[in-house]
C-alpha cells in the first residue's frame, strides 16, 4: 500500500514536471545534473547531452560556481531564488527551488523576447516623452510672449504658426498612440467616401509650411489633377503629415521635401526628400511598430517609431500599397498607391 502511494505520488509530480513549458534540472549539492527535461517552448538551453554531466561541464566557469552558490543557500534556506544571466548571446531565467535535502530544482526560462520587449517599451517611453515635451516647450513658450508683450503683425503671425505647427505635432502623436492601441485590439477602421485628395493634401502641405520655413528647408508641392476616388481623407491627411514629418527630420538645411500627387490607376502620392537615405538593408523593417533606422539613432532624432507602421495600417486598410525607394547618401521617397475603389 505504501509502495503504491509513493509511485502515485512520483506519477503526480512526473506529470506536473512535464506540464511545466520551462527546461528542468535536478541537481544535487554536488553539481551533477540526476535528470533533465526540454521544455515546450521553442527555445532551450543550447545544449543537448545533460544526464551524466555536472554544471561546470555544460556552463562556464563562472555561471557554474554561481548556480552552485545558489543552490547551496537554497537548500539551507529552503527559499527559492532567481538568477538571471546571458549564455550564447541569449538571455536566460534560472529559478532555482529546494526538492530535497541534497537536491535543487532549476527551472530554465529564455527570456530574450521578453528583455527586449521591456528595452523597446523604455526606449519608447522615452521618445514619447521627448516628443511630447517639444512642442509643448514651443506653444507655452510663444503663448507667454504674445500675453506678456505687443508685437508687429509680421511677429505675430510667426508666433501663432509656430504655435499651429506644433499643435498639429502633438495632434499627430495622439493619433498615433491612439491608433496603436486600436489596432492592437482590433478595432482600427476607416471611413471611406468618394473624395478628391486635392483639398485634404493642401491642407496638409500649408500645415508644414511653418516648418519648412523654421528648418530652412524648401518645400515643394505638386498636385496634378486627381481622380474622384473611395477612400478616408483624414487617414490620408495622416498619412502624408506622417511621411512629410520624418522627410522634414532628415533632410539638412538649405535642402528640398517634394509632395506630389498625380493619377496611376488611382492616385500615386510621392514624399520625397534629399536627406541621407536610407540603407537597403534597413528599408525592411521600416513598417514595423517601433522600429527606428541606425541613421535616425546615430544623428540623435528622436521619434516613437510608430508613423509608418500607422501609416501602413491606413494604406492597407484602402487596398492600396506604400513603400520606400532610397539610397544611402541620396535621400529618400516614400510611395504611397491608392486605389479607385
Amino acid at each position: 500500500m505504501r509502495e503504491n502511494l509513493e509511485y502515485q505520488r512520483e506519477q503526480r509530480i512526473r506529470t506536473i514536471l512535464e506540464a511545466i513549458p520551462d527546461d528542468l534540472m535536478l541537481v544535487d549539492t554536488a553539481g551533477n545534473i540526476r535528470e533533465y527535461k526540454a521544455g515546450k517552448s521553442a527555445s532551450h538551453l543550447p545544449m543537448d547531452r545533460f544526464l551524466g554531466t555536472t554544471l561546470g561541464e555544460l556552463f562556464n566557469q563562472s555561471l557554474a560556481n554561481l548556480l552552485q552558490r545558489a543552490i547551496g543557500e537554497v537548500l539551507d534556506t529552503e527559499q527559492a531564488q532567481v538568477i538571471e544571466f546571458n549564455l550564447e548571446g541569449r538571455d536566460f531565467e534560472a529559478r532555482i527551488v529546494p526538492m530535497e535535502s541534497d537536491m535543487a530544482l532549476i527551472l530554465f526560462r529564455d527570456i530574450t523576447l521578453e528583455l527586449e520587449a521591456e528595452r523597446l517599451k523604455s526606449e519608447f517611453i522615452a521618445a514619447v516623452s521627448h516628443e511630447l515635451k517639444t512642442p509643448l516647450a514651443s506653444i507655452l513658450g510663444f503663448s507667454e510672449l504674445l500675453l506678456d508683450h505687443s508685437y508687429s503683425p509680421a511677429e505675430l503671425q510667426e508666433f501663432l504658426e509656430n504655435i499651429q505647427h506644433s499643435s498639429l505635432r502633438l495632434k499627430d502623436m495622439v493619433n498615433n498612440l491612439l491608433d496603436t492601441s486600436r489596432l492592437e485590439a482590433g478595432r482600427f477602421s476607416i471611413s471611406r467616401q468618394p473624395v478628391d485628395l486635392q483639398l485634404t493634401l493642401a491642407q496638409t502641405a500649408r500645415s508644414f509650411a511653418g516648418v519648412a520655413k523654421l528648418s530652412q528647408i524648401q518645400f515643394v508641392w505638386e498636385f496634378d489633377p486627381l481622380p474622384i476616388i473611395e477612400a478616408d481623407p483624414e487617414r490620408i491627411g495622416q498619412v502624408v503629415g506622417n511621411l512629410l514629418s520624418n522627410a522634414f527630420k532628415f533632410c539638412p538645411r538649405q535642402g528640398t521635401v517634394w509632395l506630389r500627387a498625380r493619377p496611376h490607376g488611382g492616385v500615386l502620392l510621392e514624399v520625397e526628400d534629399t536627406g541621407p537615405g536610407i540603407p537597403l538593408a534597413e528599408q525592411g523593417h521600416l513598417f514595423q511598430r517601433y522600429s527606428r533606422t541606425q541613421s535616425a539613432i546615430s544623428r540623435g532624432i528622436v521619434g516613437t517609431g510608430l508613423g509608418l507602421f500607422i501609416s501602413r495600417a491606413i494604406v492597407e486598410a484602402h487596398h492600396g500599397r506604400i513603400w520606400v525607394e532610397s539610397e544611402e547618401g541620396r535621400g529618400a521617397k516614400f510611395c504611397v498607391w491608392l486605389p479607385l475603389q
